[in-house]
């Protein structure tokens, strides 16, 4: 087996089947609407098509017994001169004036209206049909209340901070006053980064209204923020606290529940998609020769592929970029029903999170394989607005270096459909994929049916051609539309190819 191979190998077992219903955008929409730093999601129902998390502790928080922490009993009260510290010191690192941006320690109600506010317009965006995008938010806010521990919300001009979350983090925290009081000034420092950020370069404004841009872009400001209150703390001497809020939001001390625990790993990879890559990828530009104008560059433009993230190396990868849209336009540039109102399509994240610090060598692997074994790849929703309970048909689209890893990745996402009750069927003992004139083989389809209810069947298809792969699953009655979607899109994919050679 080759080298190349045996990289392929490991990285396609990374890639696993996904469905996710609107609920499943929440843990996205958590940290791209408003920049804020947040504990937990709402479980999904399924599991997801990304890199596959490893085993790790849920992201809960942990309820502690009341320590000795007395000194902190009027927190409240040493808020506002610590708010007044970090200001003070962000205004020092970034030169921004700040003065105008307020503290407010507020309730969990008020803090998800903020997010509801923020998240209603990323969704209007999304979505032509009113009735559908107000239960879509609906869907995805319900999961909310009472998961962000402080934001800063542009709206008003200030960093809200959780009442409830902040007593819990407080609890969560040594009984060492210099710990204590550097964890808080860590938090505040980093909402105030975003604040100072958004007045520098118009965030908020300019965001674009995309779920797959916006990923991207969460990691490139929490990045961002977590590196520059890095260099604040450095100096002031509050990285204790930095760590302390690390453990905060990603810490490893609680038992893992083992119903939610697939679930609760995905909402730790996202957060740690943000926070831990999106550092690691600002960390890099920063080391680079011009460095400085990099990161300007980034919080002023900054990049629409969230893979972009894992390969600072390469940034700004403008060529990979253009083979993406060439995949969503592909994608969408199709004779099918599911293009057709009331249906519409919706750009998405094709890496929800990684979870891979800690494994340093599987994290290399998983790396390499997104970056330069799959050379573009692009995720689409397409959603049914008429019927707003309805989960949505689900899209991966990827193109890889080589017609070996092609069909490398193609078997083997074919071989990790196999969940508990599922029917593993070769779709050429039943139907095949259009054969691309002039191609030296046959394109290949797998298909996998699960029986679901209402009489409807859980379909999930991968196709492979030349070397483009797509994965497409969902509820249907028959697999008609489904083979039909995929059977026009790899000869698409094929078409383009042959024309760019």
């Amino acid at each position: 087996m080759s080298d190349t191979t045996a990289i392929s190998s490991n990285q396609s077992r990374a890639l696993t089947r996904f469905t996710m219903d609107t609920r499943g955008l929440s843990a996205v929409l958590a940290l791209i609407v408003l920049a804020g730093c947040q504990t937990s999601t709402e479980p999904r129902s399924k599991p997801q098509n990304l890199l596959a998390p490893a085993q790790s502790q849920p992201l809960v928080i942990k309820k502690y017994e009341q320590s000795n922490n007395a000194d902190w009993a009027n927190w409240r009260e040493r808020m506002q001169p610590l708010f007044s510290q970090a200001r003070s010191l962000v205004e020092r690192e970034t030169g921004v004036d700040l003065s105008d941006v307020k503290l407010n320690i507020a309730n969990d109600r008020s803090i998800t209206a903020e997010v509801s506010h923020e998240t209603k317009r990323l969704v209007n965006s999304q979505f032509n049909n009113r009735n559908f995008a107000n239960k879509f938010l609906d869907s995805v806010m319900s999961g909310q209340k009472g998961t962000y521990a402080a934001l800063y919300a542009t709206r008003t001009g200030e960093v809200m901070v959780s009442q409830p979350l902040m007593q819990s983090y407080q609890r969560s925290l040594p009984n060492e006053g210099e710990v204590q009081e550097s964890a808080i000034l860590a938090l505040l420092i980093h909402e105030l980064v975003h604040a100072a950020d958004d007045k520098r370069y118009r965030i908020h404004e300019n965001r674009d209204l995309n779920f797959r841009a916006s990923f991207a872009q969460s990691a490139a400001f929490e990045g961002h923020a977590q590196w520059v209150t890095r260099n604040i703390c450095g100096k002031a001497n509050c990285l204790s606290g930095l760590e302390a809020l690390d453990e905060f939001m990603f810490g490893r001390r609680n038992p893992p529940n083992k119903l939610t625990q697939p679930v609760q790993a995905i909402s730790r990879n996202v957060l740690e998609y943000s926070y831990v890559e999106g550092e690691r990828f600002i960390t890099n530009l920063a080391q680079r020769p011009n460095g400085a104008k990099l990161i300007n560059d980034l919080l002023s433009n900054p990049p629409q592929d969230p893979i972009q993230i894992l390969d600072p190396a390469s940034y700004p990868n403008t060529e990979r970029e253009q083979r993406n849209q060439q995949l969503l336009s592909a994608s969408k540039s199709l004779n099918h029903p599911w293009l057709d109102s009331p249906w519409t399509s919706v750009q998405t994240s094709p890496l929800k999170g990684v979870n891979l610090r800690t494994d340093p060598t599987r994290r290399n692997a998983a790396v390499d394989g997104f970056t330069r074994l799959i050379t573009s790849m692009v995720a689409m929703q397409l959603y049914n607005q008429s019927e707003p309970s309805f989960a949505p048909i689900e899209l991966t689209v990827l193109k890889t270096e080589s017609v070996a890893t092609a069909k490398l990745f193609g078997k083997t996402l074919h071989e990790n459909t196999r969940l508990k009750g599922a029917h593993l069927q070769r779709a050429d003992d039943l139907v095949k994929v259009a054969n691309n004139a002039g191609s030296l083989e046959p394109a290949l389809l797998y298909m996998t049916k699960e029986a679901s209810e209402n009489g409807l069947t859980y379909y999930t298809l991968i196709g492979v051609s030349g070397l483009h792969v797509v994965q497409i699953s969902g509820l249907g009655e028959n697999e008609g539309l489904f083979v039909d979607y995929i059977d026009q899109l790899l000869v698409k994919l094929s078409a383009i190819h042959r024309a760019s050679l």
